[in-house]
């Protein structure tokens, strides 16, 4: 045989095994993820959420400062269900009071429940 001839058969069976090659990851396709889980779901569950308000609060002697506190304190918790992609009311920076404790507080509890429930996905 020639020597053409022999480069001639290795080129068309590189050509058909590259063809080949791209034909079969042409037909490769990877999936949807089954549950895609978009902020406007975290905003419906967070909104809809019953809030665990804490037994015990540092304004118990003080019923109003208390109720201001656990008002805080429910915006914070819906802000972390979250993941704080949305901020309920979230208090303005600078003198701490009663409301951003609670809501400081809140959005602590919030969080760790906003991470448990994605592990759990």
């Amino acid at each position: 045989m020639k020597p053409d001839r022999q480069l001639g058969a290795g080129r068309c069976f590189i050509a058909l095994t590259v063809f080949s090659f791209l034909i079969s990851l042409s037909a490769c396709q990877s999936e949807k993820p089954a549950n895609v889980y978009t902020p406007e779901d975290d905003l419906a569950v967070a909104r809809s959420a019953p809030v665990p308000t804490p037994a015990e609060t540092p304004f118990d002697a003080n019923p109003p400062l208390r109720t201001e506190y656990l008002d805080g304190y429910r915006d914070g918790y819906r802000s972390g269900l979250t993941g704080n992609n949305i901020l309920f009311r979230k208090p303005l920076p600078g003198v701490p009071n009663p409301r951003s404790k609670g809501w400081y507080a809140g959005n602590d509890a919030g969080l760790k429940e906003y991470f448990l429930r994605k592990n759990r996905r």
